[in-house]
């Protein structure tokens, strides 16, 4: 899909197209190296998340995943030996998750993968235009202002 549109300037939703094409391509091609690890896309970026949001609810609006999805990830995570789940204190009806050092690691392996990926589609830029990126995507993935 194109980013163009005419003279009016670049079509909004061609560009959230052409992000998303590029995201699905990185974890395409990064696939092979996450599976090697015992890890999908989806359970490598849920395993991410953990630390942010720890508690499965949180994980499933944080990700905006049905938490049935979340509850399937998570069993393979602990299965792996990635995850565990830890009793929240004063509510033991709660339980917290938690990253263990096998998934810490997987994380670090994951990453280095995905990275060497897209840093391969960053070599098509100038180390001016790469900033640039960072900037604006920095800018665009940062907290909604209330306004457009």
């Amino acid at each position: 899909m194109s980013a163009r549109r005419g003279e009016g300037g670049p079509d909004a939703c061609g560009i959230l197209a052409n992000l998303w094409q590029l995201i699905q391509s990185v974890m395409d091609d990064s696939e092979p190296e996450l599976e090697a690890l015992g890890l999908s896309a989806k359970a490598f970026f849920l395993l991410e998340s953990v630390e942010e949001h720890p508690f499965p609810a949180e994980l499933a609006r944080g990700m905006h995943l049905p938490p049935p999805t979340v509850t399937y990830l998570v069993k393979q995570l602990e299965a792996k030996g990635f995850l565990e789940r830890r009793a929240e204190a004063g509510d033991l009806r709660k339980f917290r998750l938690v990253q263990t050092p096998a998934g810490r690691e997987a994380l670090g392996r994951g990453g280095a993968a995905l990275g060497a990926v897209f840093e391969g589609r960053l070599r098509r830029l100038s180390p001016r235009e790469v900033a640039s990126l960072d900037r604006i995507v920095s800018l665009l993935a940062g907290p909604h202002d209330g306004g457009e």
